[in-house]
């Protein structure tokens, strides 16, 4: 039974998105919020936090300009793949860091890594919002759960970010339900639409830079031998 700070919404407003399996099916989303470590931890001991669970925390940002106030606050989202009571195992499309965009390596990158529950404070941010989310197509046997999980580790390493089109919300629901689809990018309005419209186009700078140099790459080594 759903805990009374829980909301249902609506995934989207599409008649036309197909999925893997042919037809558009994630029709309701649960969110039940998650007030502190002791709550995550009795949320696992009841085995409803685990394996190909989905997780969203709410990441609240404002810029200040004289008296105006721009909120450009936006969700994070990843998938669990191995949860105890210590902490949680994690696959999530991270940002790289400005020396590693520096050096062409991508502006994110999928990746799996480990959140002690002693140690890392930063991921779950408890006061801005955590929330494990559900939906009616998500897995639900251990031999689905299983699949989903593989299915997330082949993209491990894969650096195709896009804001709106490969986030890491896109990654979260194909995984799990086989449809790349971003609520949050599809609703998307004011200071954080402009960013991510800013943030697209710095993005294909970015790749078309990166091409270029691969191409010169390829040219020394042809010329060279």
């Amino acid at each position: 039974m759903l805990a009374r700070n829980e909301k249902t919404m609506s995934s989207c407003n599409c008649s036309h998105f197909v999925l893997s399996s042919g037809s558009h099916k994630v029709a309701v989303y649960t969110e039940k919020r998650l007030e502190s470590l002791d709550h995550v931890v009795r949320c696992i001991r009841a085995g409803e936090l685990g394996c190909a669970s989905h997780i969203r925390v709410h990441r609240a940002r404002s810029l200040h300009v004289l008296w105006w106030t721009f909120d450009y606050s936006y969700d994070h989202h990843f998938l669990v793949t191995e949860a105890t009571e210590e902490g949680l195992v994690i696959i999530h499309y991270a940002p790289k860091t400005i020396t590693g965009m520096v050096l062409l390596r991508g502006v994110a990158e999928i990746i799996q890594e480990s959140l002690d529950f002693a140690t890392d404070r930063e991921i779950l941010d408890f006061d801005s919002g955590v929330f494990l989310v559900d939906a009616e197509v998500y897995p639900k046997t251990p031999r689905e759960k299983s699949e989903c999980v593989n299915r997330a580790r082949r993209r491990l390493g894969e650096r195709q970010y896009s804001v709106f089109h490969n986030n890491c919300d896109c990654l979260v629901s194909w995984t799990l339900c086989g449809c790349s689809y971003s609520r949050q990018a599809m609703n998307a309005k004011g200071l954080l639409l402009w960013i991510g419209i800013c943030a697209r186009y710095c993005i294909k700078t970015y790749r078309a830079i990166e091409n270029m140099k691969n191409f010169f790459v390829k040219l020394y080594n042809v010329t060279g031998e």
